[in-house]
């Protein structure tokens, strides 16, 4: 019998139901998500990640999955993960608590990513080869690096495109990030702080120009009714690594740790490609419709850079104040951009071929 490419992976999930079930020496530890269960990520990318793990344990291992928050919200990631009240946070909010991460943040300073997948591994190696990255994570334990959809500039198609940072002077552009807000005043527009749920109405009256908006899922939220101009500019992102408390790891096996280290770049890899694809689709449907993208080249970056220099002084100025080297942390970051800069992501069988 000739499977489809979508009942593959769940033919394989029931033969590892079958294959690993939970032998007596089985362990069950409590995985927490603020996602919802339907999230892709969720459906995609950890569920399968978990599977595969009881899989390499022979039923060793097992997870008990808490989605939407039903144990830790985003805020409460960090705390619950030290405390003890969850095992492994799949997307851990580091972001939602920038005070404990500063050097980490480093990451997030503006315009410095073409793609998640160079993104998540600049993450991973600052990880383990830098020591101020790596005191942060004090009492976690990561398993995977992974950052978020980047937030593009998305025009209203009846305004010109953003080319350059010229063309952006004096746009009316809305965002619901904080972050948003602040680019659009650094790069010289008017921010418009707007709900969430009001930026398509927003658009739809052409109370603005334009909007900062994850390019991934554009279509999904409609914002494509409204807006035919798309500067790919590498925007605002968070980090949200998953990982787990530092008692549970200290408390697996050498052979338990040795399977989650095996499996970090296989995870790295898989959420950036979940990411990217969503958003390399995403571009591909606006472009075949004839919408506009745009794409800075390295000048025109540098000129967004240093429009956005206040935004590295308030952190070097933080860098400072607790007597870390930041431009030694900006340095690594930018040189290993630099090695990583047009990096394709290797598959894992793992992964299945449905997403």
């Amino acid at each position: 019998m000739k499977f489809t490419n979508l009942m593959k992976p769940l033919a394989l999930a029931a033969a590892a139901v079958v294959a690993f079930a939970p032998t007596a020496d089985a362990r069950e530890l409590k995985v927490g998500s603020y996602e919802p269960e339907s999230h892709y990520l969720v459906e995609f990318a950890y569920k399968r990640y978990f599977d595969e793990i009881t899989r390499r344990t022979n039923g060793e291992l097992t997870f008990k999955w808490f989605h939407g928050g039903t144990l830790v919200k985003a805020p409460q990631t960090v705390d619950g993960l030290k405390s003890g009240l969850v095992d492994i946070v799949v997307t851990t909010g580091i972001f939602t608590q920038e005070s404990l991460f500063p050097a980490t943040h480093v990451m997030t300073l503006p315009f410095q990513f073409d793609s998640t997948v160079e993104a998540n591994h600049v993450f991973q190696k600052m990880y383990n080869e830098n020591e101020a990255v790596q005191a942060e994570f004090e009492g976690l334990v990561p398993l995977g690096f992974h950052v978020s959809d980047f937030f593009n500039l998305h025009i209203h198609k009846d305004v010109e495109p953003v080319r350059t940072l010229e063309d952006l002077q004096k746009l009316e552009i809305g965002a619901f990030s904080k972050s948003g807000v602040t680019y659009s005043e650094l790069l010289g527009a008017t921010p418009r702080n707007i709900k969430l749920e009001d930026l398509y109405v927003s658009l739809q009256r052409k109370a603005i120009d334009g909007i900062w908006f994850p390019t991934a899922p554009m279509i999904k939220w409609k914002m494509t009714d409204h807006t035919s101009n798309h500067s790919l500019v590498g925007g605002p992102f968070v980090m949200i690594p998953m990982t787990m408390a530092q008692p549970v790891w200290d408390s697996l096996t050498d052979e338990q740790r040795q399977i989650f280290k095996d499996m970090e770049n296989e995870l790295t890899n898989f959420t950036a490609a979940l990411v990217d694809n969503r958003r390399g689709s995403s571009v591909a449907k606006m472009e075949g419709r004839g919408d506009t993208i745009i794409r800075l080249d390295a000048d025109e970056k540098a000129k967004w850079v240093a429009q956005a220099q206040p935004a590295y002084d308030t952190w070097f100025a933080l860098m400072e104040e607790k007597g870390i080297d930041g431009q030694a942390l900006l340095d690594n970051v930018r040189a290993y951009t630099a090695e990583f800069k047009g990096m394709d992501y290797t598959p894992a069988d793992w992964w299945g071929d449905d997403w």
